[in-house]
């Protein structure tokens, strides 16, 4: 007989772990293994076990069966694997004559049977030892023994505990075994004790979707049967719009009332209102509405004031998609209405070319109207090419077309070329050109249309990666017309991308031929990416060789330093000195400092001091700083304080506060933490307000909770009105919800007294963000929901508590994703998990639509289940 491979083989390995996690599922009754463990973890667990058990095995002498074979590779067989099992199992034990047995009949001569009996004891005790050691195999093994026909999994505190956090860590797919896990853990710390009467009944109505009809016309009856009216009203209001599937002919909504008036005494009104609210989004004749934010009309209102129409398009279309459905069509009809009261066509075109990403789709064809309209063709080109990206699919091709035709007419051969160069993006965005011999063809007829060399160039460009190997020889000739060279690399950077690699060295060639070494190296750089290794090498060395030749030298650091990244290590470390080498000789303070701005982040550590010293060169210290802060993040903890604290030495003794108030600001964000304090101290000494808030603004973010009081003063106190609302909305997000509707409030008021039109546009424009209420909602809806969520699990009253766990969770449904609602729902985990059974059944079924939103529908009918089972319990 063949002798088996040894356990180091993998495929044995995978086997035998494969049939003891098959063995072990087979006694866990309804399928519940895989929803108390995952099988893989026990796979592995198991695999590791098996091969711990192996080594001491070998170690105490017990070798392999006579031919060679591994006795532990046998325990890929079901007969082995079942003995092992019963090692496990009270009241049993494995019988090792049939291990014997099945090793006897694997090797190929007669073995001595009894030194097989013995070998069968040792290995399965070493086995036995190595799972112990395993917390997973450990805990899993320990609740074999509790396992029974119809019965739940238990374990102690401590391990369900263990094996709560695993589940909660395999995220939304593992939530069935997050319930079990949680319920079993509850179980362990309490008497299976049913819920009372009304806990229970309460517990049902949050989930009457999943009951029975016969349970559900049951909890129906208790629940009437009440003797607390306003108990009684909740929860009937909560099984009502459910008891159509109990028979139930009567409307629920007469149903519910019928039990009220029947009441005696009647229910409190509170809780009718509360009652009927409950019951209201399951009536399908019933329409809530929305109610429109009295911020959004009085900006909306205010909008209709703009005395020039151009400002009030401009003000309407910041606002359209921030606003309710309603106002927003409002909004549309008002900027359709202000646009025809344009008088240049072009600044028509304009003004409506902002209108199309916020557009609702019903408008787009009144918009397409008015584009076809406009005359001269520029202006018709111009509004069409804004509207293309934002159309229906079916629609794009022909408004391309129509586009096209129109830029064709324009008069002017540079204005025809910026025409087609401004179709561009949509044309990217969309893939209109794509697999569109014809767009393409139309779209070169108008590039052919281009007179100008150098304009038609810049024209291929646009259309460079739809173009045959024929048409881009072209194109790359025809760049050699661009006079200026700046373009002509610039173009050539363009085409780069979608030249075939004979047309890759022939604008290699055409790139070396370019007179300033300034587009020489730009240019070469660009077409580095796509030649041959050896090509490539040439080309950014020849790139490199030209950035150093750039006279300016302000010029050649940052063509430098745009170049480093792409050279080899040897050639970027020369390159990033020569950088600093020409920033440092730069004579102009402000170019200097702009150079060492642009040099920081790119400098190894060790030229820091250099960097460092250079920025101390310059005398300005407004333009000093810059070049400071801009070193600041990189510097070691001693040099990063002394500096941080001489800008704002040197801030304080400056004479003109907006100078002070700007070093501050730059400063900010890097200062360390031990600087703060003086920071802050220099700042609240500033006396003009729209310049300490300046400063203030950029130190809020470390500080909140010490500046925002101080930020708002000074706010408040800016003089000039359009600067006001500009630092008041700069400010609302720092701020608790009440007082930032406050502070919205005020600055539309401030908006409100401006009278120059472009001014009151610019300042409602500005407001637009804020009085999204969609978004204005999503930034603080989960921590307010998270908030809501620990209140209500802080409530001690069971009926209390599971009403407000249930608003939480419908809430959470309604407006959080699954991912937010799984970090609330693994929250509720951490603060229920020491809770009672009967509280965190309750507590489960309270919150059915955030289970279910998160993926766990089928989760429901188990909390159902064991809601029922406290009822037969009860009796």
């Amino acid at each position: 007989m063949t002798a088996l491979h040894s356990l180091n083989q993998p495929q044995q390995i995978a086997s035998a772990a494969e049939q003891f996690v098959r063995a072990l599922a087979r006694l866990f009754p309804g399928g519940t293994f895989e929803q108390f463990y995952h099988a893989e973890t026990v796979r592995r667990a198991y695999w590791a076990a098996l091969q711990q058990a192996a080594e001491r095995d070998r170690a105490l002498g017990g070798g392999t069966a006579s031919d060679g074979l591994s006795k532990i590779a046998l325990l890929a067989r079901p007969r082995v694997v079942n003995e092992l099992i019963k090692y496990f199992l009270p009241g049993q034990a494995p019988d090792y004559e049939v291990v014997a047995d099945e090793w006897a009949a694997a090797l190929s001569d007669t073995a001595d049977r009894a030194s097989l009996l013995e070998q069968a004891r040792t290995l399965f005790g070493l086995i036995a030892e190595a799972l112990d050691r395993s917390p997973e195999l450990r805990l899993l093994l320990g609740q074999l023994g509790q396992i029974h026909p119809g019965s739940a999994v238990e374990a102690g505190g401590d391990d369900l505990d263990r094996l709560l956090e695993a589940a909660l860590a395999e995220g939304p797919g593992a939530l069935h075994r997050q319930v079990r896990h949680l319920l079993a853990l509850a179980a362990a710390q309490d008497s299976l004790a049913a819920p009372d009467l009304q806990a229970r009944l309460l517990a049902q109505a949050q989930i009457a979707g999943e009951l029975e009809p016969d349970d559900l016309r049951a909890a129906w009856d208790a629940a009437a049967r009440l003797d607390d009216p306003a108990a009684r009203t909740r929860l009937l209001a909560r099984l009502a719009p459910h008891m159509n599937r109990a028979g139930e002919k009567t409307n629920p909504l007469t149903l519910l009332r019928q039990q009220i008036d029947a009441m005696e005494p009647p229910p409190p009104p509170a809780v009718q209102v509360e009652a009927l609210l409950d019951l209201l989004p399951h009536l399908s004749a019933s329409e809530t509405g929305a109610l429109l934010p009295a911020l959004q009309q009085r900006v909306l209102s205010a909008v209709q004031t703009i005395a020039d129409p151009a400002s009030r398009v401009r003000a309407l279309s910041a606002l359209i998609d921030r606003l309710a459905p309603d106002l927003q069509h409002e909004a549309v009809a008002l900027a359709f209405d202000a646009a025809a009261r344009i008088p240049s066509a072009m600044a028509r075109a304009m003004a409506l070319g902002d209108l199309p990403p916020h557009l609702p789709p019903e408008f787009h064809a009144r918009l397409l109207a008015l584009a076809r309209a406009l005359d001269p063709p520029d202006a018709r080109a111009a509004l069409l090419t804004q509207m293309i990206a934002v159309l229906a699919p079916d629609q794009q091709p022909g408004v391309l077309s129509e586009a096209l035709r129109a830029i064709a007419d324009i008069a002017g051969d540079d204005a025809r070329a910026r025409a087609l160069m401004a179709l561009a993006q949509p044309i990217e965005a969309t893939g209109l050109l794509r697999n569109n011999p014809d767009g393409v063809q139309e779209a070169i007829t108008v590039t052919f249309s281009i007179g100008s060399a150098d304009a038609r160039a810049r024209a291929f460009a646009v259309l460079a990666p739809y173009l045959s190997t024929e048409l881009l020889t072209e194109a790359l000739q025809a760049l050699k017309s661009i006079e200026d060279d700046r373009d002509r690399a610039r173009t050539l950077a363009q085409l780069a991308p979608h030249l075939p690699p004979g047309l890759s060295v022939a604008a290699y060639n055409t790139a070396q031929e370019l007179q300033t070494s300034e587009a020489r190296a730009a240019a070469l750089a660009a077409i580095a990416p796509y030649l041959s290794a050896a090509a490539r090498a040439k080309a950014l060395a020849d790139a490199l060789a030209a950035a150093l030749a750039i006279e300016h030298r302000y010029e050649r650091v940052t063509a430098l330093v745009d170049l480093a990244p792409h050279l080899p290590d040897a050639l970027r470390a020369r390159a990033l000195e020569e950088a600093l080498t020409a920033a440092r000789s730069i004579t102009d303070e402000d170019e200097r400092g702009r150079a060492l701005v642009f040099l920081a982040p790119h400098l190894p550590a060790d030229r820091l001091p250099d960097a460092l010293a250079d920025a101390y060169t310059i005398t300005d210290p407004v333009k000093r700083t810059s070049a400071l802060s801009a070193l600041l993040g990189f510097l070691p903890d001693e040099p990063r304080e002394r500096v941080a604290l001489d800008v704002i030495q040197t801030a304080t003794q400056s004479d003109l506060a907006q100078r002070s108030a700007s070093m501050l600001a730059a400063i900010g964000p890097v200062l360390p933490d031990s600087a703060l304090d003086a920071a802050i101290k220099a700042a609240l000494a500033i006396a003009p307000p729209f310049d300490r808030l300046h400063a203030l603004a950029a130190l809020l973010p470390r500080r909140p909770d010490q500046l925002r009081d101080a930020a708002l003063a000074a706010a408040r106190a800016v003089p000039d009105p359009v600067e006001r609302v500009s630092a008041l909305l700069e400010l609302a997000p720092h701020h608790r919800p009440a007082l930032r509707d406050a502070i919205l409030d005020e600055a539309l008021d401030v908006a409100l007294r401006l009278t120059d039109s472009y001014d009151r546009a610019s300042a409602l424009a500005t407001l637009a963000p804020y009085v999204d209420t969609q978004s204005y909602l999503q930034n603080r809806q989960q921590d307010a929901l998270e908030w809501a969520l620990d209140r209500a699990l802080a409530i001690t009253d069971p009926p209390a508590r599971s009403r407000s766990l249930r608003r939480v969770a419908e809430a959470c449904a309604a407006h959080l994703t699954p991912a937010q609602s799984y970090t609330l729902w693994r929250n509720a985990v951490g603060q229920m998990r020491r809770g009672s059974y009967p509280a965190v059944l309750g507590d489960l079924a309270a919150l059915a639509p955030l289970i279910a939103h998160i993926g766990g529908g089928n989760v429901l009918a188990e909390i159902a289940a064991a809601l029922q089972q406290a009822r037969a319990d009860r009796g």
